[in-house]
């Protein structure tokens, strides 16, 4: 059964000295990771989303990934945004040494599907940004990469961007009711703390993790997911972007 939104794919987590601790189960809201895998080469568009304040509960953040389009502009998932007051972007790979934190200074979600974008206060200039495919649709052979920030299996921390390959397994919906592209784990999976999270084909971005078939992958390496697929607010993406 595929997750609740309010149980899908961003982590939270208590800060605990300073230190990022994994919360309790109960307190996990919509978010992934990569289950088994391997590192991820450096990749400087990959970025880490920290979110506080609104609707997240005192003492916790919530935790997603995103790729940076431009020099401005974070790509995500929708429920990476929802009841968010207030979130810093993190362009390292590592998630124990993560630099200097950029603020976002507006959200904005997408029309259709579980996809928005970030807006940053002061533009990071990279030297490349996340290629996009925004035609891509829904297949049901052939394979594809995802990529994240966040637990690896059985809830322990990640300590930086990890990447798996996957299986395109058909179409499904998103955490929006939008078109996704439905993946089964080769070599690993998605988890909590990668929502927003890149699902790469061919080499390009085709759509942003959102929805986990289970709760809990637990060290499940074969677990299935639902990436929501760019192409249904393809329009949206350039106009808010500027791409």
């Amino acid at each position: 059964m595929k997750k609740s939104i309010a149980a899908a794919f961003a982590a939270v987590v208590v800060v605990t000295g300073g230190v990022f601790a994994a919360a309790p189960a109960s307190a996990l809201t919509a978010s992934p990771h990569v289950v088994g895998g391997e590192k991820a080469p450096s990749t400087a568009w990959a970025v880490q989303l920290e979110a506080s304040g609104g609707s997240i509960p005192s003492g916790y953040v919530s935790t997603c990934t995103g790729e940076q389009v431009s020099g401005s502009w974070v790509l995500t998932a929708r429920h990476c945004i929802d009841g968010i007051g207030a979130m810093n972007v993190y362009h390292s790979n590592s998630t124990v040494n993560r630099g200097t934190p950029v603020a976002v200074d507006r959200v904005s979600a997408a029309p259709t599907g579980d996809i928005a974008l970030v807006h940053l206060r002061s533009a990071h200039a990279l030297s490349s940004y996340a290629p996009l495919d925004l035609a891509a649709t829904a297949k049901s052979t052939g394979t594809g990469t995802i990529q994240g920030y966040g637990l690896r299996a059985n809830a322990v921390q990640s300590d930086g961007l990890y990447q798996a390959s996957v299986s395109l397994t058909g179409a499904s919906t998103d955490a929006f009711g939008g078109r996704a592209q439905h993946v089964t784990g080769v070599s690993g999976a998605s988890n909590h703390g990668d929502s927003g999270g890149p699902l790469l084909v061919g080499g390009k971005v085709v759509a942003v993790c959102s929805t986990g078939d289970s709760a809990d992958p637990g060290a499940n390496t074969s677990a299935g997911s639902n990436y929501a697929l760019l192409t249904q607010s393809a329009s949206w993406i350039r106009s808010t972007a500027g791409i």
